[in-house]
């Protein structure tokens, strides 16, 4: 079998001697047709803070569900999405929110932005997943609650700096 296989390979050779060259050139031109997004960063910590305000500072459910995509809205109704914030609120609630950084999906028509609230005995990490781009409307796609800090991370940047 060990011949089978040499002779299969150094007739793709003979037929096409480039053939590793084309190969390269393919994936290559593959990478090119990757769309290229770009985002507003401060746009979408603005938007973020307008949720986070709505949401989690005022617990306004009926103000808030609206800012959320379409797609989320189609799959989570108002009653889930209420459950849901109850969750990610056990004790309490934050009484300011501040989006404090950012990180695009590259290629994504999404972005990342990380936000930190505080009452007077407890801090608040989110994450907001936002869908948007520059020049169409960011909506909130997902929200994530952590007990510390979002790690950091390469393509993360600060927020109005």
């Amino acid at each position: 079998m060990r011949g089978g296989m040499l002779a299969i390979r150094m007739s793709a050779h003979r037929i096409c001697p480039g053939y590793p060259l084309y190969s390269l050139i393919l994936a290559v031109g593959l990478m090119g047709c990757i769309e290229s997004v770009d985002h507003d960063p401060a746009m979408a910590g603005k938007k973020a803070e307008e949720f986070a305000q709505i949401v989690f500072v005022k617990q306004d459910i009926e103000n808030g569900y609206p800012l959320l995509s379409d797609g989320t809205r189609r799959y989570v109704s108002r009653e889930q999405f209420k459950a849901v914030l109850a969750k990610l609120h056990p004790r309490a609630y934050p009484k300011n929110v501040t989006a404090s950084e950012y990180e695009p999906m590259p290629g994504e028509k999404a972005i990342y932005v990380f936000l930190i609230g505080d009452n007077s005995g407890e801090r608040f990490y989110y994450r907001l997943t936002l869908e948007g781009t520059a020049t169409t409307p960011y909506r909130v796609l997902r929200l994530d609650r952590a007990g510390e800090p979002y790690p950091p991370s390469s393509e993360k940047k600060r927020l109005g700096g």
